[in-house]
């Protein structure tokens, strides 16, 4: 569809200047290095991709961006396309992390009258007239339409959609690559259909970093190692890669730089003879920035850490341990504030 650059200026310079006035706020994920990568949360337009090996908990961090702009944007349409977890696993899951019961306690157990209180408390956070779900893969034709339609109902609302996870698009090309390139199409198709939608996507990495864990110097995450990397690549205005090094079989020291690099996570280096250190690999996350368009070119800030685990278990951690993604630590580089959990 054609418009004309006039009409598209105005247009543009209106939303500029109700950002400016505050009429207009960015939306906030509640994890402070992505907001700082996105400009103090999403704005129009905007495409978020986290990318991650499996059980590396980028469905976890998008649930805590999903939970956080649910109590602090009420006022949002969120789109959740929960293609890995259906919703029932995502309420039990809830469930299961609020109340420190298992699984089985929560469906097999007779519940007492406190649990019942507590459950209740959990669902009714959930039950929310701006919050849709895809509940099953999709066809990329059926996304479009099912986005266009929540932009329909909502002219006036900001609205974010979510898709977890990128490869499970419904294959209606016959070639899974084929269907995912289809799928982002729709996606810069409908990126400009409303005056304040934004996109997050996640996706796999590949089978490309497991042959460089014996090299060190290698460690650091490549555009290559990203699953159907190229027009995902491409269409995304932030993307960050999230490596738990020890899921990796990586236990002794994770990556190889000089010394005084990466100054904003000294508690997270080990050093070793002359004038090199690594990261900890054991119970820590790893966040590395490989886009952040519209980022200031001075900023050089593009790996951030994360605990998973309270220094006291590390010591007991093995490469066969499968993380809980509890409520994390969070250590901030110098220059954030203080991580707020979902």
């Amino acid at each position: 569809m054609l418009h004309k650059s006039t009409a598209l200026t105005d247009k543009t310079i209106q939303l500029i200047a109700d950002f400016q006035s505050g009429k207009v706020q960015p939306i906030t994920t509640g994890i402070p290095h992505l907001d700082k990568a996105c400009g103090k949360g999403l704005t129009p337009s905007l495409i978020v991709g986290i990318t991650a090996r499996s059980f590396s908990g980028k469905t976890y961090d998008l649930e805590r961006i999903q939970s956080h702009i649910r109590k602090n944007h009420t006022d949002v349409i969120q789109l959740n396309a929960n293609w890995e977890l259906n919703f029932f696993k995502i309420l039990l899951r809830d469930i299961s992390q609020k109340t420190n019961k298992s699984q089985s306690e929560i469906l097999y157990d007779n519940p007492t009258a406190e649990d019942l209180i507590k459950l209740k408390e959990i669902c009714d956070e959930h039950r929310n007239d701006n919050i849709y779900y895809e509940n099953e893969p999709v066809s990329p034709e059926q996304f479009f339409e099912d986005v266009k339609e929540v932009i329909r109902l909502h002219p006036k609302e900001r609205i974010v959609v979510t898709v977890d996870n990128l490869e499970n698009i419904l294959d209606t090309k016959n070639n899974q690559k084929s269907s995912i390139d289809a799928f982002l199409t729709q996606v810069n198709r409908l990126k400009d259909m409303h005056w304040f939608i934004s996109f997050i996507i996640l996706n796999q990495l590949n089978n490309d970093i497991l042959k460089r864990i014996d090299n060190p110097k290698q460690h650091k995450p490549k555009e290559s190692d990203i699953y159907s990397s190229g027009q995902y690549y491409k269409l995304c205005d932030v993307l960050y890669v999230k490596v738990l090094p020890w899921r990796l079989h990586i236990t002794d020291k994770f990556m190889v730089f000089a010394k005084e690099a990466y100054s904003w996570l000294e508690e997270f280096k080990v050093f070793g003879n002359g004038n090199t250190a690594s990261f900890e690999p054991n119970g820590n996350a790893y966040y590395f920035y490989l886009k952040r368009r519209g980022s200031d070119i001075k900023d050089m800030q593009d790996i951030f850490a994360e605990s998973i685990f309270k220094k006291e278990e590390v010591k007991d951690l093995t490469v066969k341990a499968t993380p809980t993604f509890t409520t994390p630590i969070f250590t901030p580089p110098q220059s954030l504030s203080q991580f707020e959990p979902s």
